[in-house]
């Protein structure tokens, strides 16, 4: 049941409310189970969240790396279970520290998921922060408010204490030692929840200055088939030409393009760079989009910058590629991925964050995959970025929920830094984020659009997550450490 639940609080469905109680089923079904059955709970929860919750990857393998069904639910199957075995453990070490001690489970659960969630999220090239359980609250402002100090992984803690005291209120009002120990816990939880809430109301009541920079997306709707096939390249160009040229009338001071928007290596095909630079001058406006790269036999994901005078301002290589599509993890295991990657690629990686200047402000850029790792996204803004610019080829996804998802994400990326965000798609979702997460100026998807947005960039102090990272996921691992260390030594102590 919580497995449903948790896919549930996600785009496309966004019942984010549901969020609150949806570890309650979970946290019945474990109570009297031994760790190891525990374990398993964990681990069918888990697959149906993320087997269900990330089903679009059949839709990507399928119809673009030509993977038979069967071997693309391997590939959704092995994913799937290597993100339960969180949840697994999770639940495991729930009923091996805590057993029936309320007051830790209290105090313990919110801080293991934290940690587990910050484990598999951030760290390594396999790092995998999709359905983070924080990303559910973004349409909910009040509530990730604070992830300008916590970052994201400070909303999921707060959304397991709620669950964690919900539920043993319920159980001490139920069958527990009575109704005094249920309102101690509920009391405890509501205090914590109100003041994250009247926080979120302030930040958010901040005066905020007039947009000051206004910026063109342009999205040209081009299909995978048609991208690289050189038959269509004049006709790609031509599509952003136009959409470039419609936009400029608005006199924006950027123009971006989406990821991968030229069907050409720029500064390697003669024509197809002179065709930016003019197009550039043409409009009298900088130009940023994205670009593959090739150096010593390396193909990189890259963006430019094209100043209003056609000159190549500079380049950013891609840091974080995406597994299964821009490298294969565990290729000697994993074998039977290699053609989905013959297709796509296989990438060589950039080294450190980018910043272009833009009309007097510095923007830092990310590609695609990259806006869902909050350390790689705020390395940008503690360098100097004023606003970040998000370019994506989305297309990938079809008309699944993984678009969402994705855009959703960038809410959690903003007011961490309190930063703006400017996103470029190719099929779509392209807008705006201010700098308190709200969504603006959305385009549909797979339609053609040249979208006018107006930002404000960043001025004054770095948020405290800007400028020390995830402190507060540390203090989760080292809390959840301590507890564990401390339980084991009163049950020995016995």
């Amino acid at each position: 049941m919580s497995g449903v639940l948790l896919v549930l609080i996600f785009p496309r469905y966004n019942f984010e409310i549901l969020a609150w109680f949806a570890f309650l089923p979970l946290f019945l079904a474990i109570e009297a189970k031994t760790p190891q059955l525990a374990a398993l709970s964990g681990f069918i929860t888990g697959m149906v969240f993320y087997g269900w919750g990330l089903s679009w990857i059949n839709n990507t393998l399928i119809n673009y790396g030509n993977l038979p069904q069967i071997l693309s639910f391997m590939v959704l199957g092995l994913l799937s279970a290597y993100l339960s075995f969180y949840t697994a453990l999770f639940c495991y070490l729930i009923r091996r520290v805590c057993k029936d001690n309320q007051g830790l489970l209290f105090l313990f659960a919110p801080v293991l998921w934290t940690a587990l969630e910050y484990i598999r999220s951030t760290h390594s090239e396999y790092g995998f922060s999709w359905l983070g359980l924080g990303y559910s609250q973004f349409q909910t402002l009040p509530v990730i408010q604070m992830a300008e100090i916590t970052g994201v992984y400070g909303v999921s803690w707060l959304i397991m204490l709620v669950n964690v005291g919900l539920y043993l209120a319920w159980k001490s009002w139920k069958r527990g030692p009575g109704i005094n120990t249920g309102v101690r816990f509920l009391s405890v939880t509501m205090l914590v929840l109100v003041f994250w809430l009247s926080y979120g109301s302030l930040a958010l009541n901040r005066t905020t200055k007039v947009p000051s920079l206004t910026v063109a997306l342009i999205q040209g709707n081009v299909e995978q088939a048609m991208k690289w096939n050189p038959v269509y390249q004049k006709v790609v160009m031509s599509k952003y030409k136009d959409l470039t040229l419609k936009a400029a009338e608005s006199k924006p001071q950027l123009i971006v393009w989406p990821e991968t928007a030229t069907p050409f290596f720029y500064n390697q095909h003669q024509a197809g760079t002179q065709f930016v630079q003019d197009l550039a001058r043409q409009a009298q406006t900088p130009i940023l989009f994205g670009s593959p790269f090739t150096e010593n036999a390396i193909h990189y994901n890259s963006a430019y910058l094209v100043s209003e005078t056609g000159n190549t301002q500079g380049r950013y290589d891609k840091i974080h590629l995406v597994p299964f599509g821009e490298f294969v993890p565990f290729r000697k295991i994993l074998f039977f991925v290699e053609k989905m990657v013959a297709m796509i690629g296989d990438f060589g990686h950039g080294n450190a964050a980018k910043l272009f200047d833009v009309a007097g402000h510095k923007a830092g850029i990310s590609i695609c995959y990259e806006m869902i790792f909050p350390d790689l996204m705020r390395q940008s803004v503690k360098n100097g970025a004023h606003f970040l610019v998000n370019i994506t080829n989305d297309a990938w996804f079809g008309k699944s929920a993984a678009s969402y998802q994705h855009r959703s994400m960038g809410a959690l990326r903003a007011v961490e830094n309190r930063v703006p965000i400017v996103r470029a798609a190719n099929t779509g979702i392209s807008g705006a984020i201010t700098a308190n997460g709200a969504l603006k100026d959305e385009t549909e998807l797979f339609v053609e659009a040249a979208q006018i947005t107006q930002i404000t960039p960043r001025q004054g102090r770095l948020t405290f997550y800007s400028a020390y990272g995830d402190v507060f996921s540390w203090l989760c691992l080292l809390a959840t450490g301590l507890l564990a260390i401390t339980a084991r030594r009163n049950i020995k102590g016995i």
